[in-house]
């Protein structure tokens, strides 16, 4: 495809995580058929066409997705809705979702009071301070009238409703009461036993356990008491109820922070909560920088690893979501490093997660969180830090690097044209400020840069195209093939020297490159060129040369296709490459300087 195109259509197909480019396509229609058909393999699990166009006047590119399938996001197991929930029965204010409305509606209430909605709804006295807690209660049921719609009750109606519902659960609170068995000593398998079959026991056995942990002063102790009932001889009902009251538990801002050592750099902290989620906490390595988990944790992890707390895992991996939209600095580090940050949580993740949902749903946060990182300002500011063109080309490069999401990575890229398009920068780019032969080094490096970033096959095309132009001026400018070409030495070293440049990069990817490819393939063709290569009478040396010379093919990019191969072989076994390695050589030959198979010392009359 030309260099020059200003719109073209790239199919991506994705495969787990990721999206690959699966062919560049000029044409749209063509693309879109092509699409379809390698949706209808079945070989990707979503399709998409993206329109990318390059508008030369503003240097400026553009994407324009105009076909998908399968590229929506899958359902995570943790998504889950995150509006108030009415409660319309007891059942109802019990339930997962009741107990998630009312840490909603009393955030800071249970915060203040360290209690969980489990708490709150098993206990009498944490009710009645609530109740006499002034209209905190009255608030939080007219919210919940309020955002749930009824066309037949009032405002009015709907709380009165709610409250019948709180007062038929104080109730069953208060019936309960004397039921409730005794965990004064804390040993829950007793208490277990007793309970038995009952219908309620699992309403007894979390009244149970609530009246044993309100003593606890802290949150930690709360958490301590809980864990240490873990045991993998708990029947699954049991273990359902301890997951409930350690999800709650770690609902409260401080409880995970407390747990995993109150971890100064969130980096650090948001690496600990993707790896606790999924119990894998004790594979982040243990050496003099890894933190000292706790036995506590270190069992909450163990029953993670293996799935027993779905409840606390959802939770979890709900507190890495905010840490990471959090308005916080990742690290002190600078914006290079907290974008790196991200990109090393992203690639835990996926390591981390067979579920492509999951890891979506936060590639999406990263993704933002990234974004709000990076903008127009910033970047501006960074830019204006660097004088020369060529750092900040390469800064650009750096930031891309580790830049999430391909939004962010176009906003990148579109600064890049125009500082090579720039009046001011030219000469710069063009190496006439200084060393011209070195700035041909810098612009294969920058463009080996943009061919190995995370963008698209427009974006990569033209930024290269104008690199690979850089560098054609520095060549007409030196003259540097010439002068190489009219060197008194041999076919051979001058093959070597541009060998040796190409292989340390001097030549760009396009114009340049096919010049120099072009001249050394000419003097590759030259008669003899294969025995001019040997320079001694030994066999075993003259091999050396030879593997030698095809080792700085393969350094320079021009190791031997199958055909050149065979034509290279068939040479180097040819009678003139084997008298070269005879021992009855006449030594007395005139010298052929220029390994053209004459002795006048002048190249061969097909100059490149």
């Amino acid at each position: 495809m030309s260099l020059g195109q200003s719109v073209h259509y790239e199919i991506l197909g994705r495969r787990g995580n990721s999206w690959r480019i699966i062919e560049v396509i000029s044409d749209r229609k063509a693309a879109v058929d092509k699409a379809e058909q390698i949706w209808g393999g079945r070989k990707f699990q979503g399709v998409r066409v993206l329109r990318e166009s390059y508008d030369k006047a503003n240097n400026e590119f553009s994407t324009v997705e105009i076909y998908s399938r399968g590229a929506n996001r899958k359902t995570s197991k943790y998504d889950r809705a995150g509006s108030i929930s009415p409660c319309l029965t007891p059942d109802d204010l019990y339930s997962p979702a009741g107990r998630r409305a009312i840490w909603d509606l009393l955030h800071n209430t249970l915060s203040d009071w360290k209690i969980t909605p489990t708490e709150l709804l098993h206990n009498l006295d944490h009710y009645y301070k609530l109740y006499n807690a002034g209209t905190k209660l009255q608030n939080a049921v007219q919210r919940t009238a309020v955002a749930y719609e009824s066309e037949q009750d009032s405002i009015q109606e709907r709380m009165r409703k709610i409250y019948k519902i709180i007062d038929a659960s104080i109730e069953i609170m208060k019936a309960n009461k004397n039921k409730i068995p005794s965990l004064e000593m804390g040993r829950l398998k007793p208490v277990i036993n007793d309970l038995g079959e009952k219908t309620n026991r699992r309403f007894l056995l979390i009244s149970s356990i609530t009246d044993y942990l309100k003593p606890a002063v802290t949150l930690g102790d709360k958490m301590g008491r809980t864990v240490a009932f873990l045991a993998a001889d708990r029947p699954a009902w049991v273990l359902t109820i301890l997951d409930q009251l350690i999800s709650e538990l770690m609902q409260h801002d401080g409880m995970l922070p407390q747990l995993l050592g109150d971890i100064e750099q969130r980096d650090v902290f948001m690496e600990q909560l993707a790896h606790l989620q999924v119990g894998k906490l004790n594979m982040m390595g243990e050496d003099e920088h890894s933190p000292r988990f706790s036995d506590e944790l270190l069992r909450l992890n163990g029953f993670l690893s293996q799935g027993q707390l779905p409840q606390t895992a959802r939770v979890i991996f709900d507190r890495l979501k905010c840490e990471i939209e959090a308005a916080k600095p990742i690290n002190a580090r600078g914006l290079i490093e907290q974008l790196r940050s991200l990109n090393h949580l992203r690639a835990s993740l996926e390591s981390l997660h067979e579920d492509y949902g999951t890891v979506d749903r936060i590639h999406d946060a990263l993704a933002s969180r990234a974004g709000r990182l990076i903008n127009s300002q910033i970047i501006g500011e960074m830019l204006f830090e660097l004088k020369n063109p060529v750092d900040q080309v390469n800064a650009l490069m750096d930031l891309e690097s580790v830049t999430i999401g391909m939004s962010n990575k176009r906003m990148v890229a579109n600064f890049i044209l125009p500082i090579l398009s720039r009046p001011e920068y030219e000469a710069v780019f063009m190496g006439l400020d200084n060393q011209p032969i070195k700035r041909m080094n810098d612009l294969v490096h920058l463009q080996k840069r943009v061919f190995e970033a995370d963008l698209t096959e427009m974006y990569k095309r033209k930024i290269a195209e104008r690199l690979d132009g850089f560098c054609r001026t520095i060549l007409d400018n030196t003259q540097v093939l010439k002068k190489i070409h009219m060197l008194d030495i041999s076919l051979q070293d001058k093959a070597k020297k541009l060998l040796a440049m190409m292989a340390d990069g001097y030549f760009t990817d396009g114009d340049c490159w096919e010049r120099a490819e072009h001249q050394v393939r000419i003097y590759m063709k030259q008669p003899g060129f294969t025995a001019g290569l040997i320079t001694t009478t030994d066999r075993a040396e003259a091999e050396r040369s030879l593997l030698e010379f095809k080792d700085l093919l393969d350094r320079a990019g021009l190791g031997a296709k199958p055909d050149d191969s065979k034509a290279a072989a068939a040479e180097a076994a040819s009678p003139e490459a084997e008298a070269a390695t005879d021992d009855n050589d006449d030594d007395d030959a005139p010298a052929d300087s220029d390994g053209d198979g004459d002795d006048d010392g002048d190249a061969n009359n097909d100059t490149p």
